[in-house]
């Protein structure tokens, strides 16, 4: 799992430090700073369907605050594939989120 954080407030002008990171205390989880977006963009030029189209998440045209979950066992070759979750903000789909999760063990 991962959790890619990236400037999009007023206050996020460097990377995360130790009290926001340990908002995800959970150790499967890896954190990445992305200061360029450059995730974010992939993310939304790769999507196509059958990937749900998330309802929120996207300030100044970067997407943002978005949880998406993936096929298990998906290679990621050349394009990211279809998710089969994702929506967000990440702490109003908490539970859709699990659920996904549980689906893909």
């Amino acid at each position: 799992m991962f959790a890619v954080w990236e400037p999009m407030l007023p206050t996020d002008w460097q990377r995360p430090g130790g009290s926001v990171l340990g908002r995800i205390p959970d150790a499967r989880v890896h954190q990445y700073w992305d200061p360029s977006h450059l995730l974010a963009q992939r993310i939304a030029a790769d999507a196509r369907d059958p990937q749900p189209k998330q309802q929120c998440c996207v300030r100044a045209g970067i997407l943002w605050d978005v949880a998406a979950v993936y096929p298990a066992g998906v290679q990621w070759a050349g394009q990211l594939p279809p998710a089969v979750f994702f929506n967000g903000p990440v702490v109003k789909v908490a539970g859709d989120l699990e659920l996904a999760l549980l689906h893909q063990q």
